[in-house]
């Protein structure tokens, strides 16, 4: 039997900004986090996993616009962080479907955006 709710479990206590969210009746998940930051060969993103009871069917990772990218990068602390060598249309796994539509809410900002997924499909 495929445990899809292992991946919810921590392996080690060197996994930052991970965590586990259950949709409301209406199936929306909101949460609180920091803009994400960057690693050679990768653009900005975030993981995400959909689970439908125990399994899992969907993997996916979701991106910012660019330019929204650029602004956030030159505001403390992300300033001191430099030398970004991948963005969004080098990216090999970036497709313009994995954006999030973001808006400016307060001091920060709001991300949306919606999975579809086919609980028989397992993920794949």
């Amino acid at each position: 039997m495929n445990d899809g709710m292992a991946d919810l479990t921590p392996t080690d206590d060197k996994r930052y900004l991970r965590g586990a969210q259950v949709t409301d009746e209406n199936g929306i998940v909101e949460f609180t986090t920091i803009w994400p930051g960057w690693y050679r060969g990768r653009t900005v993103h975030i993981h995400a996993m959909v689970h439908v009871g125990d399994q899992r069917t969907l993997t996916t990772q979701v991106m910012f616009d660019e330019d929204l990218n650029a602004k956030v990068f030159k505001e403390k602390p992300y300033s001191g962080h430099t030398g970004r060598d991948t963005f969004n249309d080098r990216d090999t796994i970036y497709k313009p479907s994995m954006l999030m539509k973001v808006s400016e809410d307060g001091d920060g900002y709001l991300a949306v955006i919606t999975f579809a997924v086919d609980p028989d499909k397992n993920g794949k």
